[in-house]
């Protein structure tokens, strides 16, 4: 086997393994990019079923007194919360994978780069 045939073998090997990893990337994204529409569109529908946080309405005909000042409190604890999840947690789980869709896009682009030199290489030591 000359050198150049052994060099070749290994670009071959080095194709083979950065195939391997684009399409376990391609993958990754394709998770990726669906959890983010999901999430988005059930935030959605999070963020309009906010309005169940303030029923039943409670005035003051309907409800008063001491009890009805603790259970006020507590619903106005409970949205607080509502809005705290949707606004900071969701927001959150969105920017991290937004973040992750940039890494493995970027990372791609690498492994595309990487496999048009070594397949120049090897089209080099062919003809050479």
């Amino acid at each position: 086997m000359s050198n150049n045939d052994f060099i070749i073998n290994q670009l071959q090997s080095d194709l083979s393994f950065l195939n391997t990893q684009l399409a376990d990337n391609q993958e990754k994204l394709i998770r990726l990019k669906l959890a983010k529409r999901d999430i988005e569109a059930n935030q959605e529908i999070y963020f309009a079923n906010k309005r169940l946080v303030e029923e039943p309405q409670l005035t003051v005909d309907v409800w008063s007194g001491r009890h009805a000042n603790v259970f006020l409190g507590i619903r106005s604890t409970i949205e607080d919360s509502y809005n705290k999840v949707g606004n900071e947690g969701i927001e959150g789980l969105l920017h991290g994978i937004e973040e992750k869709i940039s890494y493995f896009e970027a990372e791609n682009q690498q492994v595309m780069n990487s496999i048009s030199s070594k397949r120049e290489n090897i089209s080099q030591l062919i003809n050479s």
